[in-house]
C-alpha cells in the first residue's frame, strides 16, 4: 500500500499567511512514492479561517480535512490535528511558514536513506518588509541549521518542519504536553519519543521559509521571547535530573547572568544589536534561574 502523508497546521487567525501555505501545498512533488492530503485545526471559537479553507479546498482540489479547537493553546490544538491525521506519516508546518515544491519527499526520501523515525528540515525567515538593520545585524530571526544526518537532540528540535513517522505517536500514545501552554511542548515531546528510542535526522536541503511580520521586530518582543523560553527551556532541562544537577544549572544560570549584567554597558556602545543580544541571553539565564523558584514572568505568548 502507498504511503499516505498528512500535512498538519494549526492556525490562529492568519488567514492570508494560510492561504500561501496551502497554495504552496498544491505543488507538491510526491515522485509516485506517497499521497498526502492537509489537516487544518483553528485554534479560534469561531473559527475565522473557515471561509479561507473551504474556498480555497474547492480552487486548488486540496484533500483538506477542517476542524477547531476552542481550547486556545499549542499544545492542544496539535494534539486535535494528530487525532485527526489519517496517514501513516505525518509532517507539521506552521501557519505562517510555506515550503518550495520538493520539501515533502526530500524529508520522505532522509527518513527512508538514515532509517530513521522522523526528519526535520531548517526554518529560515522572510521579511515583507525591510526590517530594522539590528534584526538581521543579530540574527534574531534565525535559528540553527544542522548539516544532513545530523541526530539530533531534543533540543534541537521544533514543529515548525518536520515529518515523522505516526507510529512514533500510536505505539506510545504520545502527544504534545499540555502544560507547556506557551510553548515548548514540540520539545517535551520529541524528548519523551527519544527517552523511548525513537531517533530524528536533521535534512538541510529540505527547508521551509517563515514570513516575520514587523511586530516581531522589537525590542519588547524579543525580551519577552527570551523571558518565556528561558522558563519552558528550564522545565525541559531538569525533568529527571536530580538534585545534583539542577544545583549545577542553578550556579551556572546565576554566572552568566552576572556576566551578561557587567557586560551590557560595553555591548551598549558596540552597537543595538550587540545591546539586545545581551539582554536576550540575559533574560533566559534570569527567566531559567526564576523558575527554579516557581516563578514565570510571562504567562502569555505573544502572535
Amino acid at each position: 500500500m502507498m504511503d499516505h502523508i498528512s500535512i498538519c497546521i494549526c492556525t490562529f487567525r492568519r488567514n492570508q499567511m494560510l492561504g500561501r501555505l496551502l497554495r504552496k501545498l498544491k505543488g507538491q512533488d510526491t515522485g509516485g512514492l506517497f499521497t498526502y492530503s492537509v489537516v487544518i485545526v483553528d485554534n479560534d471559537a469561531s473559527g475565522p479561517a473557515k471561509e479561507t479553507v473551504l474556498q480555497l479546498r474547492t480552487e486548488l482540489g486540496l484533500d483538506i480535512e477542517y476542524d477547531i479547537e476552542p481550547e486556545q493553546t499549542i499544545p492542544a490544538a496539535r494534539n486535535r490535528t494528530l487525532r485527526l491525521a489519517r496517514g501513516n506519516y505525518i509532517a507539521i508546518i506552521d501557519d505562517d511558514e510555506f515550503p518550495p515544491h520538493d520539501w515533502l519527499i526530500t524529508l520522505y526520501h532522509a527518513i527512508q536513506t538514515f532509517d530513521m523515525d522522523g526528519a526535520l528540515g531548517p526554518v529560515y525567515p522572510i521579511f515583507d518588509q525591510v526590517p530594522p538593520t539590528w534584526i538581521l545585524r543579530g540574527r534574531f530571526c534565525e535559528r540553527p541549521v544542522y548539516r544532513t544526518g545530523t541526530l539530533l537532540r531534543w533540543n534541537q528540535t521544533r514543529t515548525g518542519n518536520v515529518l515523522l513517522k505516526k507510529e512514533v505517536i500510536d505505539q506510545h500514545n504520545l502527544t504534545f504536553d499540555l502544560s507547556f501552554r506557551t510553548s515548548s511542548s514540540d520539545r517535551t515531546f520529541f524528548k519523551r519519543a527519544m527517552e523511548l528510542g525513537r531517533r530524528f535526522v536533521a535534512v538541510e536541503e529540505a527547508p521551509v521559509y517563515e514570513i516575520v511580520p514587523p511586530e516581531r521586530w522589537t525590542k519588547s518582543y524579543i525580551l519577552r521571547r527570551a523571558l518565556l523560553q528561558g522558563y519552558n527551556t528550564y522545565r525541559n532541562s531538569v525533568s529527571g535530573l536530580r538534585w545534583s544537577g539542577r544545583a549545577s544549572m542553578a550556579l551556572k544560570s546565576t554566572g552568566a547572568v552576572f556576566i551578561y549584567a557587567v557586560e551590557l554597558p560595553f555591548c551598549a556602545i558596540l552597537g543595538t544589536h550587540k545591546l539586545m543580544k545581551c539582554l536576550e541571553k540575559g533574560c533566559s539565564h534570569l527567566s531559567w534561574l526564576l523558575g527554579m523558584m516557581g516563578i514565570q514572568l510571562i504567562k502569555k505568548r505573544d502572535l
